[in-house]
C-alpha cells in the first residue's frame, strides 16, 4: 500500500514505533504494501491511492491487466515493495513480478513442499509450503518468508525455515535460511514440533526481528501456539514463546492469516483459538494458559517474550467446547490518532461467535472482571455472524471498521468517541453474502475523503473457492447498504485471500496458481483532479466546472455522468497534447447525504474519468439506516445493531427530545436534550434486541426510536423475532463403510448433518479427510442450518492397496456436544 497522508500525530507515531515498516533513514526506495494488511496495525487502509478512486475504478478500461501463472496455490497475500510484487506459493516457490506487466523478474525455490496427506487433512491440499504473508525490510533490502520443507529423514520430520530473499534478485541473504525450533522460554517441556506446527499469521517485522505465529494444520495434535523471533540481519533465532505454559495442547495462533499486530516498540498483540482458557482473573496478571484469548506480549531486553496483558471472554469454556475459536479472527489496532485520553490504544477483535470486542490495548481486560462477572472491555457489538479474518479501518467520516461474516454480509461499524468512550455501532452492510473462506477487507482512499474511498474484498462462494470475484464497495452506507461499485472474476480463490494495493493497482493470488493484476492502462488519455461540487439542498442545483488536460492528441466524442450529476458537451472536440477542456457539471440531489459519481469521457484514445462528489442537504435529522431489522434472536441472548443520527442540514441542529424504544429493545448512548450536532455531523446510537421470558415467540416484535430536533421528528422503526429452544446436530450415519473397492476405482457415499433442534444451528468446525478419502466440496464452517433442515456431505474413497484404510470426518457445532466424527473405512481387494 502506498505511502499515506495520515494526520501528523499518527504519522509521527507510526515512524517512532516502527509501524511503517518501510521507514528507513538509510534508504529512499519506495515501499508500497510491505506486510500483511499494509502496516503493523493491520488496518488494511491504504490512504494514498487516487488511481483507485470510485471514478477511476468505474471507467470502462479499469480491469484485469495481467494474469501470471505461478507454480502452486497462492494463499499468502502478495506484497509490494521497491517496485516489485512478491508472491509465494504452497509449492515453496517465490516470485518477484513487474507491477505493471506481471512478468517474472526472478524466482526462488525454497525446497520440497510438505504433503498435507501426512496428517490426513483435506484443508490446504495437496502441499504446504509458504502460507503466511511475507514481510519486507528496507534496511536489509530483503523479503522474509516462512516455508515448511520436506527435507528431514521422513515426512514426520520436516523443517520450518525463515528465508531472507533480496528483493532485487531473489537470492538468499547470508545467514539464512534460519531453522525455527527449540523449546519455548515459558514452556520448556513442550519443544517445537515442526510436523504438527502450521505457520498461518502474517509475519511481523519489529525492531529488527521477524516474528512468526504458529498453530496446527487441521488441529492435528499434539501442538500449542508459538511465537518465534529471528534476527533480521544475522538469521539467529531470538525467542520462542508458548501460549500454553505448562500445557501441551492447542491455543494455536492462526487468525485466518491476519498478521501479528504491533502498536508500538516492543509490543505484540495476538489472538489464540481453542485451548486451556483462563479462569476468572485480572488482565494484568496473565495466567500460564492462554487459550481463547487476546494477548499483549512485551519484548524483553534479552529478546524473550512475556505476556503483559490479556482478555478472554467470560464464557471462554463454552467457546472452547463448541469450537467457537476466539482466534479465528485476527486483531486490528485502530490508529492512535483516533484514541482518547482514557483509551489511547485500541484493539478490535472478533472470532467465530460474531461478538465484536473493542479492547484497551494497555489493559485488555482479563476474564470476567466486569461487575456480575461479565467482560471488562471498552465496548462490545453484535453478535453478528462468525468471522474468519481480520477487520479493516477507514478514517474518513469519523472512522469506520469493516468485517465480513462467513456466509453473511460485509458490515460497516461506525466508530465514535461520543461521551468520551470509544464505541463501534453497526450502521450498514452489503445486500449480498460472502461464502466461507472469503477474505479480509482492505480500504483504498485519497486521505480521509469518503468520496475517494473503496472497500475491497475477495468474494468466495464456499470452501472450494470456485467462481470467486474481486469486489469493491463504497465505504459509507446509504440507508444501511454498502453499494457494490466493482466486481471481476478471479477464478478459484485461495482460502481467506487478501488483495494487495499499490500505485493504482490491485493484486490477488489464487488457488489455481495465478497472480492477477487489476488497474487502468499506464497512461490515461485525459488527466484531472477530482471535482467536489460541495453541498446543495435536496431538489436544488449547484454547478461547477471540470477541467481536464489531454495527455496526447485526441478527440473527445462525448461525456456522461450518472444521477444526481449531469454534464453536457458540444462534441466532438479535438485536443492537442497539453490542451485543456472545460466541462460544466451540475449536481441535483434527490436525497440527503453524500453522493459520488464519475464524469466519463469517450475519446478516440480510450475512456477517461474523473471523480465527482457532492452532498445533499435537508434541514433536520436523518437516520442511517432508516430502519433496523434484527432478524431471529434466541431468548436469553442478544443482538446489537445501530443507527447513525445525522444532521442533514447546513446549520447546527439541537436535539430537543428522545423517546427510547419499548419491549425487548434497548438503546445506549442516547443523546440528551440540548445536544447540538454540527452540519454533517453524526452520532451512532447502538440498539439491542434482547428477548426475555414473556416475549412473544416466533412473531415480529416492533417498536421505534424517535428523536426530535429544531426541525421536527425523526423515527427509526425497529423489528425482531424471538426464538426459544436449542440447536442439536445429528450426523447420520455415524460411520461410512465403503467395503471393498477396486484399486484405482472410486466409490462415493453420503452422510447428512441435520439440525434436530428448534433454533438455527451453526457449524463451527468441519475438517474433511485427505488421501484415499476425500471430498471436493467440503462442509463450510460458519454454515447455519435452520431447525429441521439437513446438509448432505459426499465422501469419495479411492484405495491404493488392499489394506484396511480408516479416517474421520470431524464436525462441531454450537450445540454443546463438542466435536463429532463420522468414521470412514474401506479397503482394496485382497490379491
Amino acid at each position: 500500500m502506498a505511502s499515506r497522508r495520515f494526520p501528523l500525530l499518527l504519522m509521527v507515531f507510526l515512524v517512532l514505533s516502527g509501524t511503517l515498516t518501510g521507514f528507513s533513514s538509510a534508504r529512499t526506495e519506495s515501499v508500497e504494501d510491505p506486510t500483511a494488511a499494509g502496516n503493523n496495525l493491520r488496518t488494511g487502509w491504504d490512504a494514498d491511492e487516487p488511481g483507485l478512486s470510485p471514478g477511476q475504478v468505474s471507467t470502462a478500461d479499469f480491469g484485469q491487466i495481467f494474469a501470471t501463472g505461478v507454480d502452486g496455490q497462492v494463499y499468502a497475500q502478495p506484497i509490494v515493495a521497491d517496485g516489485t510484487v512478491v508472491a509465494a506459493t504452497e509449492n515453496n516457490k517465490v516470485y518477484g513480478l513487474d507491477p505493471a506487466a506481471g512478468t517474472p523478474r526472478w524466482q526462488a525455490n525454497l525446497g520440497a513442499p510438505w504433503p498435507a496427506a501426512t496428517v490426513n487433512c483435506g484443508d490446504l491440499t495437496p502441499n504446504i509450503g509458504v502460507t503466511a504473508t511475507p514481510v519486507y525490510n528496507p534496511e536489509t533490502h530483503a523479503v522474509y518468508v516462512t516455508s515448511k520443507v520436506a527435507d528431514g529423514q521422513d515426512l514426520q520430520h520436516p523443517h520450518w525455515y525463515l528465508h531472507a530473499l533480496d528483493i532485487g534478485t531473489g537470492k538468499e541473504l547470508p545467514g539464512f535460511p534460519a531453522t525455527i525450533g527449540g523449546t519455548p522460554s515459558n514452556n520448556p517441556g513442550v519443544p517445537f514440533n515442526p510436523m504438527t506446527a502450521m505457520q498461518r499469521p502474517g509475519l511481523l517485522l519489529l525492531d529488527g526481528v521477524v516474528y512468526a505465529g504458529f498453530a496446527s494444520h487441521c488441529d492435528y495434535t499434539p501442538y500449542v501456539g508459538y511465537v518465534a523471533g529471528v534476527n533480521a540481519r544475522t538469521g539467529k533465532q531470538t525467542t520462542l514463546w508458548s501460549t500454553e505454559g505448562g500445557a501441551s495442547d492447542e491455543a494455536g495462533i492462526w487468525q485466518s492469516g491476519g498478521g501479528l499486530v504491533s502498536d508500538g516498540p516492543g509490543r505484540i498483540v495476538l489472538a489464540t483459538g481453542n485451548g486451556v482458557a483462563p479462569a476468572p482473573g485480572p488482565g494484568e496478571s496473565p495466567p500460564r494458559t492462554l487459550g481463547e484469548s487476546a494477548v499483549r506480549l512485551a519484548v524483553n531486553q534479552d529478546g524473550t517474550l512475556t505476556a503483559k496483558s490479556y482478555f478472554s471472554p467470560y464464557d471462554n469454556a463454552k467457546l472452547n467446547q463448541d469450537d467457537f475459536d476466539f482466534g479465528s479472527g485476527g486483531p486490528m489496532a485502530i490508529p492512535p490518532a483516533f484514541g482518547t485520553q482514557a483509551h489511547p490504544r485500541l484493539i478490535v477483535q472478533v472470532g467465530k461467535d460474531g461478538r465484536v470486542y473493542l479492547l484497551d490495548a494497555d489493559r485488555l481486560g482479563g476474564t470476567a472482571q466486569a461487575p456480575g462477572g461479565g467482560d471488562a472491555v471498552v465496548g462490545t457489538s453484535g453478535a453478528f455472524g462468525g468471522v474468519w479474518g481480520r477487520p479493516a479501518f477507514f478514517g474518513g467520516d469519523g472512522g469506520y471498521v469493516y468485517l465480513a461474516d462467513a456466509n453473511g454480509p460485509l458490515r460497516a461499524l461506525k466508530y465514535s468517541t461520543a461521551g468520551g468512550t470509544p464505541s463501534l455501532t453497526a450502521v450498514g452492510a452489503t445486500t449480498d453474502n460472502f461464502g466461507y473462506t472469503s477474505g479480509s477487507p482492505v480500504v483504498t482512499s485519497s486521505g480521509d475523503a469518503p468520496g475517494s474511498a473503496l472497500v475491497w474484498e475477495v468474494y468466495s462462494t464456499g470452501p472450494n473457492g470456485a467462481d470467486a470475484q474481486l469486489r469493491a464497495y463504497d465505504p459509507v452506507p446509504v440507508n444501511g447498504v454498502l453499494n457494490l461499485r466493482y466486481s471481476a472474476p478471479i477464478g478459484t480463490a485461495a482460502k481467506f485471500a487478501v488483495p494487495a494495493t499499490a500505485g493504482g493497482k490491485v493484486y490477488v493470488g489464487t488457488r489455481d496458481g495465478k497472480v492477477l493484476g487489476f488497474g487502468r492502462p499506464a497512461t490515461a488519455p485525459l488527466t484531472a483532479r477530482q471535482l467536489d461540487l460541495g453541498s446543495a439542498p435536496v431538489g436544488g442545483t449547484v454547478t461547477a466546472t471540470a477541467t481536464v488536460t489531454a495527455s496526447k492528441p485526441l478527440t473527445v466524442r462525448g461525456v456522461s455522468a450518472p444521477a444526481p450529476f449531469a454534464a453536457s458537451l458540444a462534441a466532438p472536440v479535438t485536443l492537442a497534447k497539453g490542451q485543456q477542456l472545460s466541462v460544466p457539471v451540475t449536481f441535483r440531489p434527490g436525497a440527503w447525504g453524500g453522493a459520488t459519481g464519475g464524469l466519463a469521457f469517450d475519446t478516440d484514445a480510450g475512456p477517461a474519468a474523473i471523480d465527482l462528489h457532492g452532498r445533499g442537504t435537508q434541514p433536520g435529522l436523518g437516520g442511517n439506516p432508516t430502519a433496523l431489522d434484527f432478524g431471529k434472536v434466541r431468548t436469553g441472548s442478544a443482538r446489537q445493531l445501530g443507527v447513525n443520527i445525522v444532521n442533514t442540514g447546513t446549520a447546527p441542529e439541537t436535539i430537543t427530545g428522545v423517546a427510547a424504544p419499548s419491549g425487548a429493545f434497548g438503546v445506549a448512548n442516547l443523546p440528551p436534550a440540548g445536544t447540538v450536532l454540527q452540519p454533517g455531523a453524526s452520532l451512532p446510537v447502538p440498539v439491542t434486541f434482547r428477548p426475555v421470558a414473556g416475549t412473544k415467540i416466533g412473531v415480529y416484535e416492533t417498536s421505534s426510536l424517535r428523536v426530535t430536533s429544531d426541525h421536527g421528528e425523526m423515527t427509526v422503526p425497529l423489528s425482531g423475532v424471538a426464538l426459544t429452544g436449542s440447536p442439536h446436530l445429528t450426523l447420520s450415519p455415524v460411520a461410512l463403510d465403503f467395503g471393498t473397492v477396486a484399486i484405482g476405482s472410486s466409490k462415493t457415499m453420503t452422510f447428512t448433518a441435520t439440525n434436530t433442534g428448534d433454533v438455527p444451528l451453526t457449524i463451527t468446525k468441519a475438517k474433511a479427510p485427505e488421501g484415499v478419502f476425500r471430498t471436493d466440496d467440503p462442509l463450510p464452517e460458519g454454515q447455519v442450518i435452520p431447525p429441521g433442515s439437513a446438509i448432505e456431505q459426499k465422501v469419495t474413497f479411492t484405495p491404493v492397496s488392499p489394506k484396511l484404510e480408516t479416517s474421520n470426518y470431524l464436525v462441531s457445532s454450537n450445540d454443546g456436544q463438542g466435536a463429532q466424527n463420522v468414521r470412514l473405512s474401506g479397503h482394496g481387494p485382497t490379491p
